[in-house]
């Protein structure tokens, strides 16, 4: 079974949760004037990047199938390849 590390953007949305509490700490005197950065906001970002993280590490297993399946029937062209040159 594959493992899955903290690395890329799975660290990136681990490390947003972080800010997303810093920034809730804060508390009233947290208030930016673009709406974007609202804590309401970085939460739903927050939540559209894990469902794209939990996407992506849904369907890495077939992609990690296919290239390997298309790997194994050209490897028998190389020996061929090298005595056709």
């Amino acid at each position: 079974m594959a493992t899955i590390t903290e690395t890329g953007h799975a660290k990136n949305a681990a490390n947003f949760d972080v800010l997303i509490n810093c920034t809730i700490g804060y508390g009233a005197d947290y208030q930016p004037t673009k709406a974007l950065l609202a804590i309401p906001a970085l939460q739903s970002q927050s939540a559209a990047a894990h469902a794209a993280l939990r996407t992506v590490n849904a369907s890495l297993p077939a992609y990690n199938n296919a290239v390997a399946l298309r790997n194994e029937a050209f490897e028998p062209l190389n020996p061929l390849l090298t005595r056709v040159f």
